[in-house]
């Protein structure tokens, strides 16, 4: 059997973890032309915290949902970048790998004082943060993980993040758009995470 992959499959793969990171983490998911009213899906997890409905206990949101195609793209990325079948040469691994620290960066809270990170409210974001940067690290260790299953349980994931945080985004959307005073729709980071 070929141990390499055709190379439209072989970056397929892990441009699709790309797209769903900077979908999932620094693309607007809500997008009015001023820049202080876009909203990445990070920045919607810290935003809904503040909606009435939501404070008022009338909305059940939950806000971590919205992290979750950042958390399986910063999660993946690593392992796919030096996957073995893949065969994507050192420099290509190197630059996905450092591509997983900004991803990670984006998982955390946006007041990064340790007593905050560590706080019960944003602990599961410091240790999937934590989790990503260490398997940016030890990645080269299980360069021979099964392609097949690795893939499968990053596809089925990413479809359940991306579903979960699609699920919140429409859950507040008439919220958000009050506050906005103006309808909203989903911006294109949303978009480029469903097409990651």
């Amino acid at each position: 059997m070929n141990s390499k992959l055709p190379p439209a499959l072989r970056w397929l793969l892990p441009a699709s973890a790309l797209a769903l990171g900077i979908g999932g983490g620094f693309a607007p998911w809500v997008y009015r032309p001023p820049v202080a009213l876009q909203l990445t899906a990070p920045g919607l997890a810290e935003y809904v915290k503040f909606l009435a409905e939501v404070r008022l206990g009338q909305l059940p949101i939950q806000r971590l949902h919205f992290l979750l195609p950042l958390a399986v793209a910063a999660l993946s990325l690593p392992l796919l970048a030096v996957n073995a079948r893949l065969g994507l040469g050192r420099l290509w691994e190197w630059l996905l790998r450092l591509a997983v620290l900004p991803m990670a960066l984006a998982l955390l809270s946006p007041v990064w004082a340790p007593g905050v990170l560590l706080s019960a409210e944003f602990r599961l974001q410091t240790g999937v943060a934590a989790l990503a940067v260490g398997l940016t690290v030890v990645a080269p260790l299980v360069r021979r993980l099964p392609l097949r299953g690795l893939v499968a349980a990053t596809a089925l994931l990413a479809l359940l993040g991306v579903g979960l945080a699609l699920r919140q985004f429409y859950l507040a959307n008439d919220a958000i758009a009050a506050t906005y005073a103006a309808s909203v729709r989903l911006g294109w980071g949303g978009w480029l995470a469903i097409l990651g």
